[in-house]
């Protein structure tokens, strides 16, 4: 079985409006604790599109390059981490659900170790990914909803 977490929030504002929230690349060190740049190539995010990303987890700085795997607007979105590819790779899948509520925003990842010392780094990355998504949906719900309110 491989490491990861999935987690879900409820949050009062429409698919499309999340999804596009999280589409902008702009968006991702403002709502994400991890995230210190986000650089799609091209600018833009997309499928197949190449992002270059550079995070801080657990106080230690990481730079990664992942591809973009699906992409339907309003509705999912899914990543996977091709630099580094060693000793694990990240597969990462943003849901978002209509629901009368507005959305069900759900974020669920799995780590595939690839190399020497992958399995305890799969699951140190999954528990330190799983606390980073759930101040991120936090954060994304408090400035949408807020949004939606002004």
């Amino acid at each position: 079985m491989k490491p990861g977490f999935s987690t879900t929030i409820v949050i009062e504002v429409p698919p499309a409006m999340v999804f596009g929230f999280l589409a902008d690349p702009l968006t991702a060190s403002v709502i994400d604790p991890a995230v210190m740049r986000y650089d799609p190539e091209g600018g833009t995010m997309g499928l197949g599109i190449r992002n270059h990303i550079h995070l801080r987890i657990m106080g230690v700085p990481i730079q990664m390059t992942s591809v973009t795997t699906a992409w339907e607007p309003g509705q999912r979105m899914e990543f996977r981490s091709i630099r580094p590819g060693r000793p694990v790779v990240g597969e990462a899948t943003h849901r978002f659900e209509p629901s009368h509520h507005g959305t069900i925003y759900t974020w669920s990842m799995h780590f595939i170790p690839t190399g020497l010392g992958g399995r305890p780094i799969a699951a140190l990355a999954a528990g330190a990914f799983q606390r980073n998504a759930r101040e991120q949906q936090r954060r994304v719900k408090i400035v949408l909803e807020a949004a939606r309110l002004s």
